[in-house]
C-alpha cells in the first residue's frame, strides 16, 4: 500500500535508516518498516476497512501513522507527533461515518 518512497516524502534516508535500525548496525531495516507499516494498518483498521485504491488523505494518513509507529519503538515521539495523531485520527472517525472518503473510483 506504501512503500519506503512513500515515507521518503516525509523524513529524510537518514532518519528512515535511524528509526528502522534498531539493532544499530548502520543500515536500513527493512522488516522494520514493513512491521511499522502493518501496525499502522491495524491501527487504521479498527476505523475503517482500507480499500485497494485509497485517496490520498487516507495514504497521507498511513504514511503518518507508519512514521509515528517508527518514533515511538524508538521513544521519539514528539508533542506534533501526538497531535498530527489525533489529527488522523479524527479524519478517520470521519471516514468511518462516511463524511471523507476512503477510496478514489473512477466514475
Amino acid at each position: 500500500m506504501i512503500t519506503n518512497e512513500d515515507l521518503l516524502k516525509e523524513i529524510s534516508e537518514d532518519e528512515l535508516r535511524e528509526l528502522s535500525d534498531l539493532n544499530a548496525a548502520g543500515e536500513l531495516n527493512q522488516e522494520v518498516i514493513e512491521d511499522a507499516i502493518n501496525d499502522a494498518i491495524s491501527f487504521i483498521e479498527s476505523f475503517i476497512i482500507l480499500p485497494t485504491n485509497p485517496t490520498p488523505l487516507l495514504k497521507k494518513i498511513l504514511v503518518d501513522m507508519t512514521i509515528y509507529e517508527l518514533r515511538r519503538r524508538n521513544g521519539l515521539v514528539s508533542e506534533s507527533n501526538k497531535e498530527l495523531k489525533k489529527e488522523n485520527e479524527a479524519y478517520l472517525v470521519k471516514m468511518s461515518t462516511g463524511r471523507l472518503k476512503v477510496e478514489v473510483t473512477n466514475n
